[in-house]
């Protein structure tokens, strides 16, 4: 599927089938940094910030650089941090470690992009200027309803 028209079908047809809590959001890895797609201005405290701002409806770009305030969200984007930041990914998991969010033994399994992207554009699924590369979506997690519970809650036998 390509072209803006299509992700916005796309999109449209989420929002009819699934019960999101926002706009999915189109992230997509570049080689470098697209000519026609606004590019980040500002800080953000993390990568994860940068799906929220695109789920609200902005589109534009980052660069590396822009995600050196995130030590996990570098190292799955495959961005080297400075010498004197190369500690803080191990103390970030530590924290995650502590919160219960992660066990160590599942640090081996977490993705990482093969190259650092010269550029990465988040928006919109339905405004997505190029191809992504991945759709995020936020969602409720519901236990499916069988015909049987559904009948009954209806009222039928």
């Amino acid at each position: 599927m390509s072209g803006q028209r299509s992700w916005r079908e796309l999109e449209r047809r989420f929002w009819e089938l699934v019960s999101l809590s926002r706009r999915p959001v189109g992230v997509a890895f570049l080689d470098a940094s697209p000519a026609h797609v606004a590019k980040f201005a500002g800080s953000e405290p993390s990568g994860c910030s940068f799906w929220r701002l695109a789920a609200e409806g902005r589109v534009f770009y980052t660069v590396p650089a822009d995600h050196f305030n995130c030590a996990v969200g570098s190292y799955t984007h495959n961005i080297p941090l400075a010498l004197e930041r190369a500690g803080e990914t191990e103390q970030t998991l530590d924290m995650m470690f502590s919160a219960g969010y992660i066990k160590p033994e599942e640090v081996p399994g977490i993705r990482r992009l093969p190259v650092t992207p010269g550029a990465i554009v988040y928006a919109p699924l339905g405004e997505m200027p190029v191809e992504p590369s991945v759709v995020l979506f936020a969602c409720r997690a519901a236990a499916p309803s069988s015909p049987a519970n559904s009948a009954d809650s209806e009222g039928l036998d």
